[in-house]
């Protein structure tokens, strides 16, 4: 060979070693996908046979190794295979990593080197490489094929007909496992490109293309096709992926069914052509909103959220790949909303207008106990009427942003005005001086104002109650309203805390209702604590937007005690 032929061979080799060592290093420096490992194994095996092979390129008098690399290359020739089933066992669900079966395949193939090797003195001729050779065709052969054609089958068959595996990406894995054995085996060494170090180059094309297009270092098929098949086409909400500028990219049943599309007609469309009324709309990452949309079931309204969809490289800096817009139908929601919402308005004004009719007849009514008990009555049905107004008003308040609330404040505030409305209750605080919170005031400040005048009217005389507001232990923010009374009936904690009421099973009051719904409004939690001579009721506000440094220090020393 000449030098001009040799310097073209070495080239050529070493474009096949530097390509493979680039597949190899980007499949291994995350190492978190199931099947990144054995993917960077196997790309590490190519990188070895190329590098063998341009060491066994150079002439005996240039370099002593290069015949023991020629004999070398049955290293990665005999392994490959071997680790390109454990990555097809692994790729399609059956498990990854090295079981004891797998160590039994490649020490079953390591065997026939055994006797190979013992027949080798100092830098070996090339008739000792060829008897060596002759010695593993029989045996080693049969075991690399067999190997080679199992997991050709496994990745084929599993592939073919799955719905998230393209052909494409089936011919690339399958072409740069085989080229080196295909192409070595075709083309001579008569070239200036032998048959190996065409195939290697062809492996590592292809290893390239496959690392950087197709999805070959995940578990694919038992992870993010299973997620995408039973938990995204599962859900109710529609959910429709779109690039940056606006195109789909993919959609679940659900979106079809809405819009009378199938993904795979959707796919590359832009989605106002599809989802009419969706124009005016911002898609941002992190948008949310209501619109109101056509659909195959008539104009409904909608919630959506949008989510950035990210890519390998979104944490080191890079841009969201694609946008994920979630379409949650509230038409029915909000229908039975604004249905509660006229009920509970026309029912109070016409109980307000009734019951102050009640109460005027009832002046004239002569017999003082009847006078009473109608007045009595309809004092509470008003105050019935009132508390709904509140609640109605409270959680409408809630449907904005939480904000910061003073929970110390609020409870000084609240003791303050039951004072003044119930001036022979006896009210303490016991508050730090400053207690800051997340959260709803307007529900905060009702919730407190209910549990003081459920305790100040539910005590007989003397009426104390005692407000406390502190932290736990791990810092969450704690309102305990202590009284000297019975305490809340054991089937009204019940109700309070089970499924709800029943037409068997009713409570006293919305008074009580309206503390659990506040509390779970606010995400916070409920707890009754009974002793001998009071009755506590205890909120755990789980404020996840307090700074650190206020949870560590559960409200300092300085306590206010009126």
């Amino acid at each position: 060979m000449n030098i001009f032929s040799l310097s073209a061979s070495l080239a050529i080799d070493g474009v096949a070693v530097g390509l493979l060592a680039w597949v190899t290093w980007r499949a291994a420096r995350d190492r978190s996908p199931p099947n990144a490992t054995a993917f960077a194994a196997m790309a590490a095996g190519l990188s070895l046979w190329a590098l063998l092979s341009l060491l066994s390129e150079f002439p005996h008098e240039w370099s002593v190794g290069a015949g023991m690399a020629a004999v070398a290359q049955i290293l990665p020739i005999v392994f490959i295979p071997a680790i390109w089933l454990v990555y097809v066992l692994g790729y399609t669900g059956r498990g990854t990593g090295l079981t004891r079966p797998r160590i039994a395949l490649f020490v079953l193939l390591a065997l026939p080197l055994v006797g190979a090797a013992a027949t080798f003195e100092g830098d070996p001729s090339t008739e000792a490489v060829q008897r060596s050779l002759a010695s593993l065709v029989g045996t080693e052969l049969m075991l690399l094929f067999i190997v080679y054609v199992y997991a050709a089958v496994v990745f084929l068959s599993y592939g073919w007909s799955h719905g998230r595996i393209s052909k494409a990406q089936l011919a690339a894995q399958l072409g740069a496992v085989s080229a080196p054995y295909v192409v070595g085996t075709w083309l001579d060494g008569s070239r200036i490109v032998d048959g190996v170090t065409a195939g290697l180059l062809l492996s590592g094309l292809l290893l390239a293309i496959s690392i950087r297009r197709y999805p070959v270092l995940t578990g694919f098929p038992k992870a993010d096709y299973v997620a995408r098949s039973r938990v995204v086409e599962a859900l109710q909400e529609a959910v429709i992926v779109v690039d940056w500028d606006g195109h789909i990219l993919d959609a679940n049943a659900t979106a079809e069914g809405l819009f009378d599309r199938s993904t795979r007609e959707m796919i590359g469309t832009p989605m106002t052509s599809i989802v009419d009324g969706i124009d005016d709309v911002d898609l941002s990452p992190g948008t949310t909103g209501n619109v109101t949309l056509r659909t195959t079931q008539g104009r409904r309204q909608f919630q959506f959220t949008v989510s950035a969809v990210e890519g390998d490289d979104t944490d080191n800096g890079g841009t969201p790949v694609a946008r994920a817009v979630l379409l949650r139908d509230v038409t029915d929601q909000r229908t039975r909303e604004q249905r509660l919402s006229v009920l509970n308005r026309v029912l109070r004004h016409n109980v307000r207008n009734k019951l102050d009719v009640i109460l005027a007849h009832a002046d004239h009514v002569d017999d003082e106990v009847h006078r009473t008990a109608i007045q009595d009555s309809a004092a509470d049905l008003s105050s019935i009427s009132r508390k709904a107004r509140d609640a109605e008003a409270v959680m409408t308040d809630s449907s904005g942003p939480p904000s910061p609330v003073d929970l110390a404040a609020v409870a000084q505030e609240v003791a303050t005005t039951a004072r003044e409305d119930h001036p022979e209750s006896s009210v303490s605080v016991d508050t730090p001086e400053s207690l800051q919170i997340s959260s709803h005031r307007t529900i905060v400040r009702r919730l407190v104002a209910e549990l003081v005048e459920n305790a100040i009217v539910h005590v007989t005389d003397p009426i104390c109650v005692d407000v406390e507001v502190d932290t736990t232990v791990d810092g969450t923010p704690r309102l305990r309203v202590a009284d000297n009374g019975p305490g809340i009936p054991e089937r009204e904690r019940e109700l309070l805390t089970g499924a709800g009421e029943t037409q068997l099973e009713h409570g006293l009051g919305v008074g009580l209702w309206f503390v659990n719904w506040a509390v779970n409004q606010l995400g916070a939690e409920l707890e009754f604590e009974q002793a001998s001579d009071e009755g506590t009721v205890v909120v755990r506000f789980h404020d996840s937007n307090r700074p650190t440094d206020e949870r560590d220090d559960p409200s300092s020393d300085a306590t206010d005690r009126n």
